[in-house]
């Protein structure tokens, strides 16, 4: 058995308010995830949304399937952070939704011969 496999069957997922909550910064635990919502949440915290003034997150261990993000707006905000994580995971679901609509576009439909047409993404 290699080092990352976990035996144990995954948390379901969750999250979870972590630490003093303030109006403007705020630091959550989301359960099942890692590296890969971690980062593509960060940057789209910082890309879109003028309020985030930090958006950060960490992945405690590999063997524990938590991811930490923390996300502070800057001083005289009004708009409350769980509005700003939740504006940014529509945002993220609407690129997803986007990449997926041109990938299934260009995907090329097999002919009775069985090739397949090259893909080319513009």
């Amino acid at each position: 058995m290699s080092v990352n496999e976990v035996t144990k069957a995954p948390p379901p997922p969750s999250l979870v308010i972590l630490g003093a909550t303030t109006l403007t910064s705020q630091t959550f635990a989301v359960g099942d995830e890692d590296h890969t919502l971690g980062n593509t949440l960060r940057h789209t915290l910082m890309n879109s949304l003028s309020d985030v003034e930090f958006a950060g997150y960490s992945v405690p261990h590999p063997s524990e399937a938590v991811l930490q993000m923390r996300i502070q707006h800057s001083p005289g905000s009004q708009q409350p952070v769980t509005e700003s994580l939740k504006e940014s995971c529509r945002t993220l679901a609407s690129m997803c939704d986007h990449v997926k609509s041109i990938v299934m576009e260009k995907t090329p439909v097999p002919d009775n011969n069985g090739a397949n047409e090259v893909i080319k993404i513009e």
